[in-house]
């Protein structure tokens, strides 16, 4: 079947992509397929670190996994006990990881900045065994342990020891050596959950998404990129990309180049062109961080790169030409999914049409009204989708489970969007995120894109300000560009000058230094709402 095409049929209104045959079975695990890859390879550097500038090869990050692995079993854990990770990038992590997955434990992941109440909600569900974290959050990490009743939990600083607390230094020890190791076979098989990973939170409290091991390696492994790649990812193992390219770079020999600091623009230049990076994961807050400051960004040496992808949410194409200036040799994909659906659904190379792309294999989709009847080509409504190798659902949240995974193995993906005659689909935008102006429906994400035309905006948010009388007011947070003069009424009348009547910034324009993100990248709509009502209450 040809490659990289989107098929319908018409009778069911079903679109679909290409179908294949699974690549690993159910007694595979990802401990036993990393550990073999590392073998097979064991003198390919696999991880540089640019802060601590150590590099470790398959056959060290094969070694010092198995110490791992061995320790957990010194301290008695059993298949599916939960370790927790709440750490940013270091030259530990990744083997702490692997160590895990050769014990056949489960991760439970969070992101270092999540507040006490975040992560109390995540490990009241996990309830880790174990708990790896820096040094710099312990007490902050002691605390939602102990709000969720788990005094006994030991925990280990990764990075940022603190005197008196055990150190992740112990599970490295040449004394954790057992030549007789062998992976063990899943207890549950392929299904068994691999690790808890946490949605964004845009909205509300994460939920905890489960993956299995089947499910990741089937998503995964098989999207090779040819071998030999100098891979950057600033995320940490507590999203998505962040595991599936740590996967990716054991089995596909790969360099992955990490970070010990959060994402600047300064250290992503330097760390570019320092290591020669051909491909970048980013989240899609890095580019108008760069777009930001024009200057630093043109001294910057970025001809390496071969592939940057922004994951977390889709960007406006000018804000995407406006950086390709800088980087003569580098393509732009575009991917659509979500965690529940362990990763990307479509794939394209971005371009003015704003689409999303055709289905990859193995995926399927419908778009569905607010009456549950199937739409056609050119009809918007929430799309659906369905994945032969999907996540296991949420962890502890049955209304969560029912109101997303809707049976059948669909999942609700909560945006709106058609499919045009070609088979690309197109993303409208969010479902909660589309209001009424004197009861007209208006898109931010549309507006958002016309405004991210103007040469001197890095990065812009759209959102409704409620009015008693109109229902809501789009309005306009936007950070420009360093050194404009650019003006509110200019921004004003260039949405004018293009959209219809109920799409003009009714609710006006607002200049900012930034914007509040999740630890995702993903722009918090809610609090830019808030923002804007402030700042319009002070303007009256």
């Amino acid at each position: 079947m040809e490659a990289d095409k989107t098929y319908f049929n018409k009778e069911t209104k079903i679109w679909y992509g290409p179908v294949e045959e699974p690549h690993f079975g159910l007694d595979d695990s990802i401990g036993a397929v990393t550990r073999e890859a590392m073998h097979r390879n064991p003198d390919h550097i696999m991880q540089i670190c640019h802060q601590s500038g150590r590099q470790i090869t398959n056959g060290e990050m094969a070694e010092l996994s198995r110490r791992v692995a061995v320790h957990f079993g010194k301290l008695e854990l059993q298949q599916t006990d939960v370790v927790g990770i709440c750490a940013g990038n270091s030259d530990y992590i990744a083997p702490l990881f692997f160590g895990t997955m050769f014990s056949g434990l489960c991760l439970s992941t969070t992101d270092p900045s999540f507040n006490v109440k975040g992560l109390e909600h995540i490990y009241s569900l996990t309830r880790p065994k174990v708990m790896f974290c820096d040094g710099d959050i312990y007490d902050k990490i002691r605390e939602a342990l102990l709000q969720c009743g788990l005094q006994e939990t030991h925990i280990y600083t990764v990075r940022n020891h603190r005197d008196g607390v055990p150190s992740i230094l112990e599970f490295f020890d040449e004394t954790n050596t057992d030549e007789e190791f062998r992976i063990p076979s899943l207890k549950h098989g392929g299904y068994q959950d691999a690790f808890y990973l946490c949605t964004s939170g845009s909205t509300d409290l994460p939920k905890v998404v489960r993956i299995s091991h089947y499910a990741l390696l089937n998503r995964v492994v098989p999207q090779n990129q040819g071998g030999g790649q100098r891979l950057l990812v600033f995320s940490g193992l507590y999203w998505f990309v962040g595991i599936g390219t740590l996967v990716q770079a054991a089995v596909h020999c790969e360099t992955r180049v990490i970070s010990e600091n959060p994402f600047s623009p300064r250290d992503f230049y330097d760390i570019v062109k320092h290591h020669k990076i051909t491909i970048v994961a980013s989240s899609p807050s890095h580019i108008p961080l760069c777009l930001a400051s024009p200057q630093a960004l043109a001294a910057s040496d970025l001809s390496s790169l071969r592939v940057l992808l922004a994951t977390g949410k889709s960007l406006p194409y000018s804000l995407i030409a406006k950086f390709k200036a800088y980087t003569p040799n580098c393509r732009f994909p575009i991917l659509y999914g979500m965690t529940e659906v362990c990763g990307a659904v479509t794939r394209t190379l971005i371009d003015p049409s704003n689409t999303v792309g055709v289905l990859l294999t193995n995926s399927e989709i419908k778009i569905l009204d607010d009456r549950g009847e199937h739409l056609g080509p050119n009809e918007t409504g929430e799309i659906y989708i369905r994945t032969k190798f999907s996540s296991s659902g949420y962890y502890g949240n049955p209304e969560g489970n029912r109101l997303t995974f809707v049976g059948d193995g669909w999942v609700r993906s909560g945006d709106m969007g058609y499919f045009n005659d070609e088979g690309q689909l197109f993303i409208v935008d969010r479902r909660q995120d589309i209001m009424k102006y004197n009861n007209y429906h208006f898109s931010p994400s549309s507006i958002e894109k016309v405004i991210a035309e103007i040469p001197e905006v890095a990065e812009v948010c759209v959102v409704g300000i409620p009015d008693i009388t109109f229902d809501y007011l789009p309005a306009a947070a936007i950070i420009k560009r360093h050194g404009s003069s650019m003006t509110a009424s200019f921004v004003c009348q260039y949405v004018a000058d293009r959209m219809l009547h109920f799409e003009h910034l009714h609710g006006g324009v607002y200049f900012c230094e930034s914007l509040p993100l999740t630890p995702s990248g993903k722009i918090i709509r809610r609090e830019v709402t808030e923002m804007c009502v402030k700042l319009r209450n002070l303007n009256k």
